[in-house]
């Protein structure tokens, strides 16, 4: 029954407007409808260069997600594409939102492109496909209109971002549901798709039966309009590192929406979750008017300094014991490498265990040559918005604030000892 119908598919019923880059592809499959009809796309078009992978994030129900395997399996096994299963630990999707501050759908979606972007990194992949279409375009242009995002956030969703492309991006829902008919395959449901407490499925089933197709492609080319607006505006590139730095009067010289493009631009270089209102990205702007000024976020920090404005990511807190040996939490690493000009020189043996690597906190403090100093002050007179220290049962031995662009300071007691000592430098992972 499936080959039947993918002959037919191969034969004329795919959409003129399905466009399918060259390369390797690994498909980002959740058994849906959407996804499902990109897989038999595949199938008909290109067998022989496609794989899908299907991520079970472990946040429904048990029996609810063996079923969606198990079909999912099947269905791949009937189209004739391979299909890989990753398993996200249970807890750990509503681990990261805790931890970011952010709803289970936006960590469920980081968790699963890391999975895919790792995995197809790993294995000669060339693109990761989504099964995105013209009225997940449409949702997304309302779903921005009614908020208070910048105009450029309109260009809606990209065909092509990085790795990422999404063929189906013109093709409309009625044509995908059509064709799964037709295909005869059964349809992995997700419950979480029919609750109305989420703003997209909201418009989902409110707004959108409302909305004719020419409508949707209305919206469409509105998305299309601002995505070149936002590739001709001018945007500033920032040192790359574990933040981004940028010459005040080069930012200052940009047109008002070029700014904003550069703010948005370093958040999502940075990592920096979530989208950004008129509001905030207006008073950055105000700031490098003055020439002064910060504004700290949870989830990013920018600084303006006289001739340099600075946007840091949020740095979550954390502690780790530390046994000599590099060691790395999150986006950072403490090396231990031979001596250079810039790194602090350590005896291990003249330390107290145990040891460990943390984020700063306030009231620490670290014993200078020229006397005792609270932590927060030397972040104040570096201009950064946080630091790491190394600190053993005696207090705190050495505060690296190199990597955010200040400096790395040694505990007076560990000055001059006699021994063998190691270097240590904070660097970005």
């Amino acid at each position: 029954m499936a080959e039947r119908n993918l002959r037919a598919l191969s034969s004329g019923l795919i959409p003129d407007d399905f466009i399918l880059p060259a390369g390797r592809l690994l498909l980002a499959f959740s058994g849906g409808e959407d996804s499902l009809f990109l897989m038999a796309l595949l199938a008909a078009a290109a067998p022989e260069r496609s794989m899908a992978l299907y991520v079970n994030h472990g946040i429904r129900e048990r029996k609810e997600l063996e079923r969606e395997e198990e079909l999912n399996t099947r269905n791949a096994s009937a189209l004739g594409i391979p299909l890989v299963v990753r398993r996200i630990p249970q807890g750990k999707v509503r681990h990261l939102a805790s931890e970011k501050d952010v709803g289970l759908e936006a960590a469920a979606r980081e968790l699963r492109y890391s999975i895919l972007r790792s995995y197809a990194e790993k294995n000669g992949f060339d693109h990761i496909l989504t099964a995105h279409h013209l009225d997940d375009q449409a949702e997304t242009v309302i779903m921005r209109m009614m908020s208070s995002s910048p105009v450029y956030s309109l260009s809606g969703i990209l065909r092509e971002d990085g790795m990422v492309f999404r063929p189906l991006l013109s093709v409309s829902k009625e044509t995908i549901r059509g064709s799964v008919r037709m295909l005869g395959l059964e349809v992995s449901e997700d419950s979480t798709n029919s609750d109305t407490g989420y703003l997209r499925n909201r418009i989902r089933h409110t707004i959108l039966p409302y909305i004719s197709e020419n409508e949707k492609r209305i919206l469409s080319r509105i998305a299309e309009n601002c995505g070149k607006i936002r590739k001709r505006a001018d945007i500033l590139s920032g040192g790359d590192g574990f933040f981004l730095e940028y010459d005040r009067r080069e930012f200052l010289s940009l047109d008002l929406l070029s700014r904003d493009l550069t703010v948005f631009d370093a958040a999502q270089r940075l990592g920096v979750p979530g989208r950004f209102s008129r509001r905030l990205v207006s008073a950055i702007s105000e700031k490098a008017e003055k020439g002064c000024g910060r504004i700290l976020l949870p989830s990013f920090s920018v600084y303006v300094l006289k001739d340099r404005i600075r946007i840091y990511p949020g740095l979550d807190r954390f502690v780790a014991l530390w046994d000599w040996n590099d060691l790395t939490q999150g986006r950072i690493m403490l090396s231990v490498r031979r001596e250079d000009e810039k790194t602090l020189l350590i005896d291990p043996a003249s330390l107290c265990s145990p040891v460990i690597v943390r984020t700063a906190n306030e009231g620490d403090r670290i014993c200078l040559r020229d006397g005792v100093r609270k932590i927060s002050e030397l972040e104040k007179d570096w201009r950064i918005p946080y630091s790491v220290v190394l600190e053993d049962r005696n207090g705190i031995v050495a505060v690296f604030g190199r990597l955010f662009g200040g400096r790395d300071r040694l505990s007076s007691r560990f000055l001059n000892l006699p021994g063998r000592p190691v270097t240590l430098a904070l660097a970005q992972e």
